[in-house]
């Protein structure tokens, strides 16, 4: 993975969130459009969130040191756990906001300007999303992966405003003003109900490297590599230990050797080290892989 180019994109698409964040904003107080006004606030924690993203990113590419001798892994899913706390949060607000706004009679809105608005912004968030999607194939960031949910909520969120905007603009046209009023805020319920699954999306698995949940599909391939090896080597016992922070996986193996095995020399137990990391995967940057090894199983325990 090329961090430079994580760091770029990451770059990128804050400045062009902040720029969708500010015209949502204004062309939601022009307009009166509670909903726009959403769309704009939405974006605009998008912003911060991205930032704390490119602070992230950037902390990772950099050595460990004496503080963090582990780097600064930790902190990604740290930063995803923010993104997704604050999505939960803005819809619910925004769930409350469409109910109260419906309790009240509905909102007037200045239906040509925020048509004008959700058309230019379903075009360009789509258009900047399926981008990022393909520049990521080769970055394989993470990162860059839930940050670029925000920017497909956006577009749905586009999506929503202009299909609900129309049907408001034809139901003026038809003589049903009263009911037109409604529009806004039932967008408004419709568009917080659709952000749940893709915070949930993130806050799940940001919430398991949180907490330290071994992930089980790690944990799966670690027991198979060594129970292969177990049989074909005559190993006494073993016992693994699984972590992951973001992208970065912790694999700690401890082998316990029978006391009559024949050993040669100290370089017998790095070929038998190459060869677990062999099975275990290609090694690379985001892979910490301790494996050692002992004749008394007390050091296993």
């Amino acid at each position: 993975m090329s961090n430079r180019g994580e760091q770029s994109l990451l770059k990128q698409s804050t400045i062009l969130m902040f720029a969708v964040s500010i015209a949502g904003i204004v062309t939601g107080f022009v307009s009166g459009s509670q909903s726009i006004l959403f769309d704009g606030f939405f974006s605009l924690i998008a912003t911060f969130i991205k930032v704390l993203m490119l602070i992230t990113a950037r902390l990772i590419a950099k050595e460990s040191n004496h503080r963090f001798q582990f780097g600064f892994w930790h902190l990604e899913p740290m930063v995803l756990l923010i993104e997704g706390s604050f999505l939960l949060l803005i819809a619910i607000y925004a769930f409350l906001n469409g109910v109260f706004g419906i309790i009240n009679g509905g909102r007037e809105i200045e239906l040509g300007l925020v048509i004008i608005y959700a058309a230019v912004f379903t075009v360009v968030e789509f258009a900047y999303f399926f981008y990022v999607r393909r520049r990521n194939r080769k970055l394989k960031s993470s990162l860059i992966q839930f940050d670029n949910i925000s920017w497909l909520v956006d577009a749905m969120l586009s999506v929503g405003l202009l299909i609900s905007f129309l049907a408001a603009l034809l139901l003026k046209a038809q003589g049903f003003d009263e009911w037109a009023k409604f529009v806004d805020p039932l967008i408004l319920i419709v568009l917080a109900l659709t952000m749940l699954p893709p915070a949930f999306k993130i806050l799940g698995p940001a919430l398991r490297d949180v907490l330290g949940i071994a992930p089980d599909t790690l944990d799966d391939q670690v027991r198979q590599v060594m129970e292969a090896a177990k049989v074909e080597h005559g190993f006494d016992d073993y016992v693994t230990y699984v972590q992951k922070h973001g992208r970065a996986r912790f694999i700690e193996i401890h082998v316990v050797l029978p006391a009559d095995y024949a050993l040669s020399s100290v370089g017998q137990l790095d070929v038998l080290r190459e060869e677990i990391s062999a099975q275990l995967g290609e090694p690379d940057a985001a892979r910490w892989l301790t494996i050692s090894f002992t004749g008394d199983k007390k050091w296993i325990a």
